[in-house]
């Protein structure tokens, strides 16, 4: 036995003791047989221990060592509180101890494991405590929780055994066992309690601690509770658990992502690849780094996903605010198929569109721009004893087990069918035969650990923030860069809706937010450059189960209620979303299913709403009701005027919620140049044809067969005007085909905020016999310009145009001839045509999103 304390005690061994009166002897003995160069304290404690033999020997021990044990006696209130009685003890009571351990009654050290364990703790200063790696007796089991201490995997698996040596000023912050944890994984708790508070652990690889393990004991009660013990922890530990903040962990400890710029030798480490904490390193040092983690994964971490692929790549995929999306997109294709791989191309037609496939497809087939497999899987490839499995590959390709995507973006006419860099496959390949004659190779068939994992293995650890998806992957965003709000839409053409998003990004924008654009369904979409600028990223959900529309019989006020929105098939799309700050739908359908679970994250969530559909009967449904149908789940509610604003609370929407979004004009302009055009329309002469311009889709809801009878009759009444017809059909399903006749004359639609601009400048009027509307962005943009609107009287258009002031109002019964009527009087009185004009210019031409968007804006940060 060592000999009496001879220097004042560095370190206090809590015992508490409850239904042990004989292994807490063996404890006790543990503990005053520690051999080290500072004094050691034990601090017995009595639990209300209903043996009375456990009384009597902590008695008899602290009498026979008065100045090296001491005795605590309490009723029965559960381990925590023992322990904490102790803990209490030692802070009142010896002010000189820096550190206590906490020592079961049934279990045992080794002579110098408090030794190692204080040398471990003042090796590293900004330790909180030291913990060991985990040997059995009883049952003999030996595990590793060996390695760099992470809060990551701490959140996931209990790394931190109670036999753990805690430094003071964990409990002067006052950090103590919760007594409500009477199921077990109290010292899971207490640690991560004190990792939330900013202390960090290390791990004491020889600790010498021993844990007696018998089939029946607390733990395996706890084992039985597992389920209920973990509720409890993601409870209490809601912050530290919540997938933004496993995401942040993820990429300072255990980024997801080695990213081998294979033009440049340089590797990256990173969850988020755009974050300003990424690990950058050379070649050499990467693989070191591999070198270690092949040969003991589970100690040396490496990122769990190898992506290689060039500079040139990843700059374009980042300026295009596809790069998160692709990495995302790569560990979703890695979940099913060994490979992933994608192939890029330039457009000039201001387009986003990707297909997937199985193998190699297409005539460029062969060559990749970015190529990504699972770390293990490249592990295996190169300490295969055998050089075949990589020659193989090389020589068979990876056949159907690779996921290929295609991507075109959109590019300068110029840019176009540039010159293709090195395929990615082959410089895969180059990379691993590298690894292969790596001079650390020869430790790759040894077993190097006696112990068994028992945490997350660190090639795993981007499988823990899955776990709040259900196994989906998250979208790798590191957080820390401003508000970010997403914009989810079904499709992006140019629809008035699309067109309100991205101007709505655009305001929301000037207010200090950064905008993100999430396209739910379509692979296909319209991206010129103007409105790529708005958004910082760009991503697609294609999840093949996400159904935004179907028809069924489970009707909210005569809509259907999408059964994807009501299903428990949400994981890709939270996996998706979990990140962002404020989630606005427009028009999204379905999606509104998932706002709940959003909102219980702390995301704000918000529906934009702009018209009712309508039925073939005229009944109103669609978006706007839905919205209504999901009200809970929605934090604001911001129809695009003031019509909608009130139909929103006569449909039982809290006016708290909703906060009206003003239509402005699609797409910004200068002043200099709406004046120019607004005086060159009143130079031209008197004579001058009438200037007609329809802007919009050929569908049903445009009123396009209005539209066609009164271009006929103006060209049968002969009068003096001169027709544009711009657009095309872009919603399909309602099975409408417009008439022959404005086929015939139809121009494309306009791509360009340019175009726009000149097509307005063009016009004296514009014409829009619609069905039924919102607020139309076109009605606006013209207006501004100095065009005159003549509309039906739908939605909110009164809202902007007063009938014979600034336009013309037309009533559905009689619209034709009372257009045609309009339209003469304005050919024949060019007097007229001016005064609205002039009208209509003012008071529309200075208004604009960022005034649109303000209150928004400052309800979101309430």
């Amino acid at each position: 036995m060592a000999s009496s304390l001879p220097l004042p005690p560095r370190v206090a061994i809590v015992v508490p003791a409850f239904r042990h009166p004989t292994l807490v002897g063996e404890a006790i003995e543990a503990a005053l047989e520690q051999e080290a160069p500072f004094g050691i304290m034990l601090v017995l404690v009595n639990d209300g221990c209903p043996h009375p033999e456990t009384d009597d020997i902590c008695r008899e021990y602290a009498s026979a060592y008065p100045d090296r044990v001491r005795y605590v006696r309490k009723p029965n209130g559960g381990l925590s509180s023992a322990r904490n009685a102790g803990i209490r003890y030692v802070l009142a009571h010896l002010p000189g101890v820096e550190a206590i351990y906490f020592l079961d009654a049934d279990n045992r050290l080794r002579p110098h494991a408090i030794a190692k364990a204080m040398a471990t703790l003042d090796a590293h200063p900004d330790a909180g405590w030291v913990y060991p790696s985990i040997d059995m007796f009883g049952l003999a089991w030996h595990g590793d929780m060996g390695g760099d201490y992470s809060r990551l995997i701490h959140t996931d698996t209990n790394i931190s055994e109670a036999g753990s040596l805690v430094h003071r000023r964990v409990f002067e912050a006052g950090i103590l066992f919760d007594e409500g944890f009477t199921l077990g994984w109290e010292d899971w708790d207490f640690f991560l309690t004190a990792a939330e508070q900013g202390f960090v652990g290390v791990n004491c690889e020889d600790f010498g601690f021993l844990y007696r393990k018998r089939p029946e004991s607390m733990l395996a009660n706890s084992e039985r509770d597992h389920a209920t013990i973990r509720s409890m922890m993601h409870a209490k530990h809601h912050a530290l658990m919540h997938p933004k903040n496993l995401a942040a962990l993820e990429q300072s400890e255990c980024p997801r992502f080695a990213i081998i710029l294979h033009d440049s030798q340089e590797v990256i480490w990173a969850l988020d690849p755009l974050a300003a904490d990424t690990r950058q390193m050379e070649w050499s040092e990467y693989q070191r780094l591999f070198a270690l983690h092949a040969t003991n994964p589970n100690r040396h971490f490496a990122p769990p996903i190898t992506i290689v692929t060039t500079t040139a790549t990843f700059t374009t995929l980042a300026d295009k605010g596809l790069l998160h999306w692709t990495f995302w997109r790569t560990e979703r294709a890695l979940q099913a198929q060994r490979f992933a791989a994608m192939a890029l191309d330039m457009n000039g037609v201001g387009r986003i569109h990707f297909s997937h496939h199985n193998g190699r497809t297409g005539a460029d087939a062969l060559r990749v721009d970015l190529f990504g497999l699972m770390t293990s899987t490249l592990v295996e490839l190169v300490t295969d004893n055998s050089p075949s499995s990589i020659d193989a590959l090389a020589e068979l390709g990876p056949g159907t087990d690779l996921w290929s995507t295609r991507l075109s973006m959109p590019a300068e006419a110029s840019a176009t069918g540039r010159s293709r860099g090195p395929d990615m496959f082959d410089a895969f390949l180059q990379r691993a035969r590298t690894l292969r004659l790596d001079c650390y190779n020869a430790a790759w068939a040894i077993d190097w650990d006696w112990r068994r994992q028992t945490s997350t293995p660190r090639r795993h650890t981007h499988l823990i923030a899955r776990n709040a998806f259900h196994g989906a992957p998250a979208y790798p965003w590191a957080g820390g860069k401003g508000r970010n709000v997403g914009f989810i839409l079904p499709l992006v053409e140019f629809g008035g809706v699309e067109k309100v998003a991205i101007n709505l990004a655009r305001g929301l924008r000037a207010h200090g937010w950064h905008p993100h654009l999430i396209v739910v369904g379509a692979t296909d979409i319209r991206m010129p450059d103007e409105w790529r600028q708005q958004f910082d990223t760009i991503s697609f959900l294609d999840d093949p189960d996400c159904h935004i529309w179907d028809e069924n019989d489970r009707q909210y006020f005569g809509t259907s209620v999408p059964h994807w929105a009501t299903g428990n098939n949400h994981a890709i799309a939270l996996g998706m979303l979990y990140w962002l700050d404020v989630a606005i739908g427009f028009h999204a359908g379905g999606l509104l299913g998932v706002m709940g679970q959003l909102r219980r994250w702390g995301v704000r969530t918000v529906t934009s709403l702009h018209v009712s559909d309508q039925t073939s009967m005229g009944r109103p449904k669609g978006n706007t009701y839905l919205a209504t149908a999901f009200e809970h789940a929605i934090d604001l509610f911001a129809p695009c005027s003031l019509m909608l604003a009130d139909w929103c609370r006569g449909m039982g929407i809290p006016p708290a919620k909703i906060v009206p979004v003003q239509n402005v004009a699609g797409y910004d302009e200068s002043q200099e140049r709406l004046a120019a055009l607004h005086h060159a329309r009143r130079a031209r002469p008197i004579d001058a044809p009438l200037r007609i311009l329809f802007l919009g889709r050929f569908d049903g809801q445009k009123g396009i067969d209005h539209l066609s009878r009164i271009y006929r009759e103006t060209v049968r009444y002969g009068l003096n005007v001169e027709w544009r017809i711009i657009g095309k059909s872009v919603i399909g399903g309602d099975g409408y085909i417009a008439p022959a006749d404005l086929q015939a004359i139809a121009e494309a639609p306009l791509i360009s905020d340019a175009e726009l601009t000149n097509a307005y400048g063009w016009a004296d009027v514009l014409l829009l016999p619609s069905l039924y509307e919102g607020l139309p962005l076109t009605v606006l943009e013209a207006m501004r310009a100095g065009v005159v609107p003549i509309v039906t009287d739908v939605g909110a258009v009164r809202e902007v145009v007063t009938d014979a002031a600034n336009g013309f109002i037309l009533p559905k019964e009689g619209l034709e001839m009372i257009c045609l009527d309009r339209i003469k009087t304005l050919a024949d009185d060019r007097d007229l045509l001016h005064r609205l004009a002039g009208q209509a210019y003012a008071d529309r031409s200075s208004r604009t999103w960022q005034q649109a968007t303000e209150q928004l804006s400052q309800r979101l940060l309430c």
